[in-house]
C-alpha cells in the first residue's frame, strides 16, 4: 500500500469503527452487557501493539480513532498509558448541532 500511495510512511492512521458491538446510532435503551459476549474481538491492548510496532518501524507517524465511542476512547487512552506506546492524538466523529449522537 505504500508503495502504491509513493511514500514510505503514513502521517496519520485512523482506527475505523470499534471492533466490538457498541451503540454507532444512538439506540436508545442499548444494552451493551450481553453484547460483549457475543463474538471474539481482538484484545484493545493488541491493537495498540501492533501500532506502535509500526510507528516504531516508521511507517506511521501518529494514530487516531475514527467512529469511536467516548468508553472506547478513554479505554484506549488508559492502555496506551499503562502500556507506554504511543496514545492516539485525533478523533474524528461525526459532531454537529445537527447530530449529536456521539453525546448519548
Amino acid at each position: 500500500s505504500l508503495k502504491r500511495l509513493q511514500t514510505d510512511y503514513i502521517d496519520l492512521y485512523q482506527l475505523h469503527w470499534p471492533e466490538r458491538h457498541t451503540n454507532f446510532f444512538g439506540t436508545l435503551a442499548y444494552g451493551n452487557a450481553q453484547a460483549q459476549n457475543d463474538y471474539d474481538t481482538t484484545p484493545l491492548e493488541e491493537t495498540l501493539l501492533a501500532l506502535q510496532e509500526e510507528i516504531n518501524r516508521g511507517r506511521i507517524r501518529y494514530i487516531g480513532l475514527s467512529n469511536e465511542t467516548p468508553w472506547g476512547t478513554m479505554k484506549f487512552l488508559h492502555l496506551a498509558e499503562k502500556l507506554g506506546v504511543s496514545k492516539f492524538v485525533s478523533v474524528q466523529n461525526p459532531y454537529s448541532l445537527l447530530n449529536r449522537t456521539y453525546e448519548i
